[in-house]
């Protein structure tokens, strides 16, 4: 589950506790004014819940850096294997007269990823996250073994357990003061494409096998141009003229 919270930690904010499982997706009646992310669950016995950030602004500037200040999510339980993952995605562009337009967004492939197994981005099915994690552990350069990521050990994790089992619950995972640096000045054109200037928002789902829901994050954020004062041009449709 860490690659998938990782994964998509590049379009997340700081919680607003209002918004719940009745959010109503895909329905902006205004432009979004800051980054929020919360929690959508509707399962009391999910095992991923309360997911808290903080970060440096209040819209996603591409391309871009940001920076994640704190980082706080509740395990409740043993993640289950198999832990299927899937992402449903919405944009919002407002019009002359301040009416919104708002699509579904398909799933775009990515040529190149640097996650194995996170091959596109928009509403797409993942599969096993668990699967995903696994072949995305690192090897430890001097013993060869399977180890961990600085971010799970950083949470607690032990260095030889970095799989779903290998989360212990129930505990709180939490980094304060974390000011971890994201950059995103150099996208892959595929993400570009999703990533066109408006309004998103993003309902990320994790369920078992038997269908039952574990996890539900609900985001919402601004996506907004880098301007170059040097350059002519923008952007049309998520792509550099």
């Amino acid at each position: 589950m860490l690659i998938f919270l990782l994964s998509t930690l590049a379009l997340v904010g700081a919680q607003h506790n209002h918004f719940d499982e009745h959010y109503n997706f895909g329905h902006l009646h205004q432009p979004i004014e800051q980054t929020i992310v919360f929690d959508c669950g509707s399962n009391p016995n999910r095992a991923i819940q309360n997911p808290k950030f903080t970060f440096n602004r209040n819209d996603l500037e591409l391309p871009g850096t940001f920076i994640i200040q704190d980082f706080e999510i509740e395990i409740t339980k043993p993640i289950p294997r198999p832990l299927y993952g899937r992402v449903e995605a919405w944009r919002t562009i407002w019009l002359l007269g301040g009416a919104g337009s708002t699509i579904q967004i398909g799933c775009f492939g990515l040529t190149s990823s640097s996650t194995v197994g996170l091959d596109s981005v928009g509403t797409c099915n993942y599969g096993d996250l668990c699967g995903i994690l696994d072949l995305n552990t690192p090897i430890n350069d001097t013993t060869g073994q399977p180890t961990c990521f600085n971010e799970a050990m950083n949470l607690g994790i032990p260095e030889d357990q970095c799989t779903c089992e290998g989360i212990i619950a129930p505990k709180i995972y939490s980094i304060p003061n974390w000011n971890n640096e994201v950059d995103l000045t150099d996208l892959e054109p595929g993400l570009l494409t999703f990533l066109a200037e408006g309004d998103y928002e993003l309902k990320l789902i994790a369920e078992d096998d038997q269908g039952n829901e574990e996890a539900c994050i609900g985001v919402l954020v601004s996506v907004k141009e880098w301007e170059d004062p040097n350059a002519t041009g923008g952007w049309l449709f998520g792509k550099r003229r």
